[in-house]
């Protein structure tokens, strides 16, 4: 990210912070956004940024609405179901089972990598943070110097490091060759509570500094009511 491109999205971004709760209505952000001269994908990555750091429900929808309006999509594509067809948080459930995780354990990982990436596995951190990818694995680590790291892995398969499918099977590979993480498998495949299948993954998987412990619940039963 150059340095004019990260102050655009730092001035957004500190514009949506400034807003108090009560003004989390989409066309009130959008107004406020209008005013701005920053480009649109310096706006939709400031919004997403936005999204990650309040933790609040209201402000997650509204964040979803406005990156849909400013970029000309159907917001409805936001939905795990669109005209019938799955969309990516489906996907990615539905990867992870067929993957070997129960549906308890698959509903928890998805959640905690929406929260932690939107699902969007090209997602840098913001200001040049090491996070990287769906589940923001660290640069200087598991993205790209541990034993097992995700820019390895996809350069053994020929394929980038920000491809979807090289992410959910990075995921599914730690989780069958690294001795940490088979014992998540282990584990989270045991549990039969959505909750505690989320937290299991937040707290051995993802280790996030900043949990966001609410929007990640939140998500989770979001997604059991329409998988489970």
């Amino acid at each position: 990210m150059t340095q004019q491109f990260d102050e655009g999205v730092k001035e957004v971004l500190m514009t949506l912070l400034s807003l108090g709760a009560s003004m989390y209505e989409t066309d009130y952000v959008l107004k406020q956004l209008e005013k701005r001269p920053e480009p649109t994908p310096q706006i939709v990555q400031a919004v997403k940024l936005a999204d990650d750091k309040i933790d609040d429900n209201k402000f997650d929808q509204v964040a979803q609405e406005v990156i849909a309006r400013l970029t000309e999509e159907d917001p409805e594509k936001e939905s795990v179901l669109v005209k019938g067809k799955l969309n990516r948080p489906a996907y990615i459930y539905n990867r992870l089972i067929e993957g070997g995780l129960t549906p308890i354990a698959a509903v928890g990982i998805v959640a905690n990598l929406k929260a932690e990436s939107n699902l969007d596995p090209s997602l840098k951190q913001y200001r040049g943070g090491p996070g990287r990818g769906l589940a923001q694995w660290e640069r200087g680590g598991r993205f790209d110097t541990d034993r097992i790291n995700l820019v390895k892995f996809a350069k053994k398969r020929g394929t980038s490091w920000t491809d979807l499918d090289t992410q959910i099977d990075f995921i599914l590979h730690e989780m069958e060759v690294h001795p940490e993480y088979k014992r998540v498998k282990r584990d989270i495949n045991k549990v039969d509570d959505v909750e505690e299948a989320t937290l299991l993954f937040l707290k051995r998987y993802e280790k996030a500094g900043i949990p966001h412990t609410t929007k990640r619940l939140s998500y989770a039963e979001e997604l059991a009511n329409i998988f489970l």
